[in-house]
């Protein structure tokens, strides 16, 4: 009965793994093909039908309710986040791999994403304050990923229980994607930004659970020596 259950976790972190790198060379590419749109500077054609569609969804209440998650992906957000998510951490698990890996990571996956913009320089589709700054690929998206995935992640590693494990992976999932359409809808962002965020967001938390399972595994080898 053990051997199993050992053999069937073993196939489904298989599986797991395998979904893993088909969504990571998915990612990869998206963005690897928006970003030499952006730098061509064709049109992206899906950029305008969703605009036009999300236009047409315009309403103060769903405003207020976009404004709430746009602010928990901006800088103030992300931080406030993190240091109460770090101190968490510490309490309930001491565990300073994941706590060094999600500081290191936001702020090198913040400078990434500074770059990226930088270097493709595109402008945002709005007018007036917050125009200034750049807009491909949006940081809203590339570091929420990044960030509240890692949090996710975490989350259910710590979490044992089945049906716990599912509403927080719906909980999160249901988040992030409403962190990306904030930026549309409150016109910061082209939905290219945001699907380009989300893949360079992906494409680097993948990165950082890899760095973390590593760590973890030299700290088992040393415990097993």
């Amino acid at each position: 009965m053990e051997t199993e259950l050992g053999k069937k976790k073993v196939k489904e972190k298989q599986t797991s793994k395998w979904k893993r790198l088909i969504l990571f060379l998915l990612c990869g590419a998206f963005f690897i093909w928006s970003f030499q749109q952006i730098m061509n500077e064709q049109t992206i054609g899906f950029d305008e039908t969703i605009r036009n569609f999300v236009n047409g969804l315009e309403a103060e209440v769903l405003v207020s309710f976009f404004h709430l998650f746009t602010m928990l992906g901006d800088k103030t957000g992300v931080i406030i986040i993190m240091l109460l998510s770090i101190l968490l951490i510490w309490w309930k698990r001491r565990d300073y791999k994941a706590m060094a890996v999600i500081v290191g990571g936001v702020i090198l996956v913040n400078e990434l994403n500074k770059w990226l913009k930088d270097f493709t320089g595109r402008e945002r589709p709005m007018t007036g304050p917050g125009a200034e700054s750049l807009s491909f690929p949006s940081g809203h998206a590339m570091v929420g990923l990044f960030f509240y995935g890692l949090l996710l992640y975490f989350a259910l590693t710590y979490t044992k229980q089945s049906g716990m494990r599912l509403l927080i992976a719906l909980f999160g999932t249901v988040f992030i994607v409403l962190l990306g359409t904030s930026r549309v809808f409150l016109n910061y962002h082209y939905p290219s930004d945001v699907f380009a965020g989300y893949a360079a967001g992906y494409i680097c938390l993948v990165l950082g659970v890899l760095l973390y399972e590593w760590l973890q595994t030299i700290r088992k080898n040393k415990k097993a020596m």
